[in-house]
């Protein structure tokens, strides 16, 4: 997904993004934004004049205080953001011998461990897999 389209979605998780930029200026929060004060003095106002903020509102803050290193970082969260949202997280033990095949692949292939598992599963004949009596 493009950066400019990308920008015009999540606009909560943008904004969940920015309180964490500012609440962490002190720290490394404070190379986001092209100029702290003026960030911190805008941000803190359009949080102050509505109970909801706008999208447009965020699209403006992000558009106009964001340095190019705190664009970088948003676009970043924001793709991170929409691929885990589209997947499940699956924590799995495999044996040293499979781990070793599964290796192989990714260099053979190319494709990462998750697109071959993935790919591994959905052609996958499911009758191979059912219980003997179910048959």
């Amino acid at each position: 997904m493009k950066k400019a389209v990308l920008l015009k979605t999540e606009h909560m998780v943008q904004l969940n993004w920015l309180d964490n930029q500012i609440a962490n200026i002190a720290n490394d929060g404070a190379k986001s934004f092209l100029n702290v004060n003026v960030a911190e003095r805008a941000y803190s106002k359009i949080l102050s004049e509505s109970l909801i903020t706008s999208d447009s509102d965020i699209e403006h803050f992000v558009s106009t205080y964001l340095s190019e290193l705190g664009l970088k970082k948003l676009v970043t969260t924001l793709r991170v953001y929409k691929k885990r949202n589209s997947s499940e997280r699956l924590q799995v033990e495999i044996s040293r011998s499979n781990k070793s095949r599964l290796d192989q692949l990714v260099k053979l292939s190319g494709k990462t461990k998750i697109e071959i598992i993935n790919q591994l599963i959905e052609n996958t004949d499911l009758e191979e897999f059912q219980k003997k009596e179910s048959r």
